[in-house]
């Protein structure tokens, strides 16, 4: 809990699935229940004030948490204090040669593109406008979707490369329909109680939510699966990582949330929404708002815990290190996912200097793969710089070695490994190490 990456991470995380549960939940639940319902002006411009409010505090938090993110990150790939992350041009190279740069400028741009819809989107004399309201969702879609650009769901190859980021998108997109739209639908609940004219909003709002609730709930399922199956990939991973265990504490608080949705839906929606006694009616709503702030606390702490598992290596690479033995503290090192092979690259010590190089090659299953001719490749984070290629040799126990290697400077390199496999197939793997200062 001590890395400030951390704590930028679940602020921005938190920020951006409020802001799109906060579109999701104007455009596909309170407008059409409004209309539905035939609100009451009053009830309606006093409702939509108050999501007004929450998705332009949203918006706000999610763009300044985003300075944080991006000075920190680039502080840990150029290896550079703060101070000089401006005055080098870090932050610049940063943010047109890397991934996460790339991402961050064009993530900042929605933002942006969204706040300008905003000033309409969010009247309190509502949208009508059908093209105004498919273009902010659409926007809001790809600002929480393109988070996925920011965590483990990149660098892959082949089609776990686009398998695996399209699954992460969906999650996120899904996340923020239920997730985010929960305390909207608690405000909404508690805002209508007052008699039968506002209790009619409730009701098609209730209604139309269980619905994207269990559509949401389904995508969750569907894309977890797949990226559990990319990002823990055993069971001894699950229970013998701190990234699978700190997964299992998110699956049960998910489950709780799905144990509330299910009496929700079974229970307390038809009470609501079927029931013409107004007592009973009303009774229901309570509940169902006190329901929906339950699974809405719920919900930040999963945000919470996706931000710290967004700073941990994924279990079924942190797993593998029992294969190849512990790495020692002052090392330095990067597990390489490729389609036709797998890379573990250890640089001791992982520090400016000259240092020694381990590659250890597995196949999908763990087992040491059969090769020849590898070789490393490093460059160095300076733009400009040249790769140094050296050939490896094998050692007793079946690992690469490659001594003598020289590390200049400081920063996120990039490491390369390939090799010839099998009958000849070329294994080719590229991912950036990061290497410390003396």
């Amino acid at each position: 809990m001590s890395n400030p990456l951390f704590y930028a991470r679940a602020l921005h995380f938190a920020a951006t699935v409020s802001v799109a549960g906060v579109v999701f939940f104007i455009v596909f639940i309170a407008e059409p229940a409004f209309r539905q319902a035939r609100a009451d002006p009053r009830v309606a411009v006093a409702i939509r004030a108050r999501l007004a409010w929450i998705a332009w505090i949203s918006l706000v938090i999610a763009l300044f948490s985003a300075v944080p993110w991006l000075i920190i990150v680039a502080g840990a790939m150029s290896g550079k204090p703060l101070g000089a992350l401006y005055a080098q041009g870090v932050l610049w190279t940063v943010l047109t040669q890397t991934d996460f740069g790339n991402d961050w400028l064009l993530r900042s741009m929605l933002a942006c593109l969204l706040g300008g819809l905003f000033v309409h989107f969010l009247s309190a004399k509502g949208v009508t406008s059908y093209w105004l309201k498919a273009a902010t969702a659409t926007l809001a879609a790809a600002y929480v979707g393109s988070l996925a650009w920011s965590g483990h769901a990149i660098g892959g190859e082949g089609a776990e490369g686009i398998l695996h980021p399209t699954a992460d998108v969906l999650h996120l997109v899904a996340a923020a329909a239920w997730v985010g739209a929960l305390a909207p639908l608690a405000l909404l609940l508690a805002m209508t109680g007052a008699d039968a004219a506002a209790l009619a909003v409730a009701r098609p709002a209730t209604r139309r939510f269980s619905n994207l609730g269990m559509a949401s709930v389904a995508a969750l399922l569907l894309s977890g699966f797949v990226n559990s199956w990319y990002l823990v990939g055993s069971i001894p991973a699950l229970t013998g990582t701190d990234y699978g265990r700190l997964l299992l504490i998110k699956l049960f608080l998910f489950a709780a949330m799905v144990a509330i949705a299910a009496v929700n839906w079974s229970q307390l929606t038809p009470k609501l929404v079927q029931n013409a006694d107004l007592t009973a009616a009303q009774n229901g709503r309570r509940h169902l708002c006190r329901n929906a702030a339950i699974e809405a606390c719920l919900g930040a702490i999963v945000v919470v815990i996706v931000a710290v598992l967004g700073t941990l290596p994924p279990a079924s690479h942190a797993n593998q290190h029992a294969h190849s033995g512990a790495i020692p503290a002052d090392a330095t090192f990067q597990h390489i996912h490729g389609e036709d092979g797998m890379a573990d690259v250890m640089i001791e010590p992982g520090r400016v200097g000259t240092a020694r190089a381990t590659i250890r090659l597995w196949n999908d299953d763990f087992a040491p793969l059969a090769a020849r001719d590898v070789t490393l490749t490093l460059t160095a984070p300076a733009p400009g710089s040249k790769p140094t290629t050296r050939a490896a040799l094998q050692s007793s126990d079946g690992a690469w070695i490659v001594d003598g290697v020289a590390l200049t400077e400081p920063g996120n390199w990039m490491v390369a490994v390939r090799a010839v496999v099998g009958s000849g197939t070329r294994l080719d793997l590229e991912a950036p190490i990061v290497v410390d200062a003396k």
